[in-house]
């Protein structure tokens, strides 16, 4: 399914343009997906800037708590992203394995088995 209005499909490549810059040069194949309907393309682009715009809380606990979200949803593209962006700003394997301890703990093994399948943790050999 693809949108074939050439008006909605030029609304929203400006729309995922300026959501490439805001993301400092990147897009998903998700936000390109979004891009068949340019109304939703520009809610997530005003969801993405008004959360970026408040950053009291630091960088890496933003994306610690984004990473605990998706995995409470069992959202694996969010819980992927964060978790790759926690490390980036600074998160410990052994902080993200604290989330992952209190994701099971909160939401039980349904949460937690699609989290181990998707992160990139090295099983232990013994």
């Amino acid at each position: 399914m693809k949108q074939e209005n050439p008006e909605k499909l030029a609304h929203s490549r400006e729309i995922l343009q300026a959501l490439k810059e805001a993301r400092g040069g990147t897009l998903l194949d998700s936000h390109r997906q979004m891009g068949n309907d340019p109304h939703l393309a520009q809610m997530f682009l005003n969801q993405y800037r008004e959360n970026a715009a408040d950053t009291t809380i630091p960088r890496k606990y933003r994306e610690l708590i984004v990473m605990a979200i998706g995995m409470a949803t069992g959202t694996t593209t969010t819980f992927t992203v964060h978790a790759k962006l926690a490390q980036k700003y600074g998160a410990s394997v052994d902080e993200i394995c604290e989330v992952i301890r209190m994701i099971f703990f909160t939401c039980g093994v349904t949460k937690l088995l699609p989290v181990l399948e998707n992160l990139d943790l090295e099983a232990i050999d013994l």
